[in-house]
């Protein structure tokens, strides 16, 4: 029985809590791109492989997106981000160290979330490059990028 009285008595909380925040803004528009095959990185590292992209219209986006990466050899880094097609700016950027030696990892999904105010339509391009130059690595299908 107490475990119920303090699951009650939580609930209880977290009612009153939720109840004091904001209504939650109703989505007018959603955009999203996702790859459908995997793609090989150029075999010379440093290059730009592009994964998709969305047009967005001024205003304030949640930005989504995610790769997952994946490389049978040497250890190298594999960074994914946003940027606004237009001007070239990354919005956003995340990394991880793929490979099978020690520190590495086969396959990991590299992803991230933010927020950008636009004042005339721009697109973001889901972009992902490798630091190295030996071995495939390349990004899985269902590659994503999402704006709400």
């Amino acid at each position: 029985m107490k475990p119920l009285a303090l699951g009650s008595s939580l609930l209880a909380i977290v009612g009153s809590v939720v109840s004091l925040t904001l209504p939650a803004t109703a989505i007018n528009a959603a955009y999203f791109a996702k790859t459908t095959q995997v793609l090989y990185f150029p075999p010379v590292g440093g290059q730009q492989l592009i994964l998709g992209e969305i047009l967005l219209p001024p205003g304030q986006w949640i930005v989504n997106y995610s790769a997952t990466a994946g490389n049978n050899g040497t250890n190298g880094i594999v960074r994914c981000y946003v940027r606004a097609k237009e001007t070239g700016e990354i919005i956003s950027i995340h990394a991880a160290a793929l490979g099978t030696q020690l520190g590495g990892s086969i396959t990991t999904t590299v992803g991230g979330v933010t927020l950008v105010n636009l004042n005339q339509p721009t697109t973001m391009v889901l972009t992902c490059t490798h630091d190295y130059t030996n071995g495939r690595p390349f990004i899985d299908s269902g590659a994503e990028i999402a704006a709400y």
